[in-house]
């Protein structure tokens, strides 16, 4: 049986996903936040664990780049997936809305429809879209931007559904473990890259990249705490590490930082819907 820490609690998106992409029977394990997730993998806990990466509408999940960039050398990234994710308006029918709770991607992506139909409530930003069921269900004036399905464990109404069908909202996971994946076929290569705090570094450090017309598909710089205009940068280039063009641009690349690490060779799994 699979073992699986995600973020919780029940009814969260990553809930949803972990269910579809592990299976019934797999034991999942819910953690209340993400660095919960990574603490349970690298204790040994779990062997795998399940973290949001990035929305399409919220942007990037620092929290988890924040997290892979401590933890670099001991957490390894083995595969990446895709929600589709459905929202709704959960509550009570026939009471008025004063305040909605959701998670802060959520409450980006559906601020204008918030404004036009719950103008007076005020939006709080909480954990998860779970959490936020959970806050509704104990106020009878609340309400929660959430998952359908967490209606029924919450025991709330589905007061509205905000995206009228036409939107794509995705999320972005990685399946993280202590050790490296084994995939025959790799789409993706993650590292963490320390470079030297002087002018043009990061040029000098993408060139060898564009040199050996290796595509970047996602860079995000960090600042590294009590190290003032000093960064760390987070890279997924397109490729496995031993792809002769990724490997030259590695070797070149490495002599521009000061240090980097390898977060995993990945494939790019399947997109679920929730």
């Amino acid at each position: 049986m699979s073992q699986v820490a995600y973020l919780g609690p029940e009814g969260t998106f990553s809930g949803i996903l972990a269910r579809q992409r592990f299976g019934k029977k797999a034991d999942l394990i819910a953690s209340a936040a993400i660095e919960g997730v990574f603490e349970s993998v690298l204790s040994g806990s779990t062997p795998l664990g399940l973290v949001p990466v990035e929305n399409s509408s919220g942007g990037t999940v620092y929290d988890t780049i924040d997290l892979l960039i401590r933890h670099a050398g001991s957490i390894y990234i083995v595969e990446e997936l895709a929600l589709d994710i459905r929202i709704a308006l959960l509550g009570r029918k026939g009471t008025p809305v004063k305040t909605v709770y959701s998670h802060f991607t959520q409450i980006k992506h559906h601020a204008e429809w918030l404004k036009i139909h719950h103008p007076e409530a005020i939006l709080v930003q909480v954990a998860s879209t779970a959490t936020a069921s959970e806050r509704a269900a104990a106020d009878p004036k609340a309400a929660a931007l959430a998952s359908p399905g967490a209606a029924n464990i919450y025991k709330l109404d589905i007061l509205a559904t905000p995206s009228d069908g036409q939107e794509v909202n995705v999320t972005n996971f990685f399946t993280i473990a202590r050790k490296p994946g084994k995939t025959p076929a790799a789409d993706r290569t993650a590292l963490v890259a320390t470079l030297l705090n002087q002018c043009g570094s990061l040029h000098k450090f993408l060139g060898p990249f564009a040199r050996q017309k290796v595509t970047l598909t996602r860079i995000v710089s960090r600042p590294v705490p009590g190290q003032p205009q000093t960064y760390v940068f987070y890279i997924e280039v397109e490729g496995a590490e031993s792809d002769p063009g990724v490997a030259r641009a590695l070797e070149l690349a490495k002599r521009q930082a000061q240090s980097i690490s390898i977060l995993g060779t990945f494939p790019l799994g399947r997109r679920f819907r929730s």
